[in-house]
């Protein structure tokens, strides 16, 4: 999962040129599986919902279900940043390609 909320937020920085924003991921703590509670994009001072419709729809793509079941949750780790452009190119590659399967499918 940390490889995705990566490839995700690396995704979304080059889409948005938006490189100040943050993929925050809240998770089930008895749901270890692909399920998400909640996927939310944070920006500083721009509206992040666009953006966050966005990363929900990348995740999906990647096999994720995203169902809020109203049990506990916990933020999972947030991306760190630190990628070189090579890494940054292959990650927006990679959520391209699942994205196009998703919506071909």
């Amino acid at each position: 999962m940390e490889q995705d909320i990566c490839d995700v937020t690396l995704w979304l920085k080059e889409k948005s040129q938006e490189h100040s924003l943050l993929l925050w991921i809240d998770r089930h703590y008895f749901y270890p599986g692909p399920e998400i509670a909640n996927v939310k994009v944070l920006t500083v001072p721009k509206h992040p919902e666009p953006l966050t419709a966005m990363a929900r729809d990348a995740f999906v793509a990647l096999g994720y279900v995203i169902e809020n079941t109203g049990g506990d949750t916990y933020g999972y780790p947030l991306c760190d940043g630190h990628h070189s452009r090579h890494e940054a190119i292959q990650a927006f590659a990679r959520i391209e390609a699942a994205l196009r399967r998703w919506r071909s499918a």
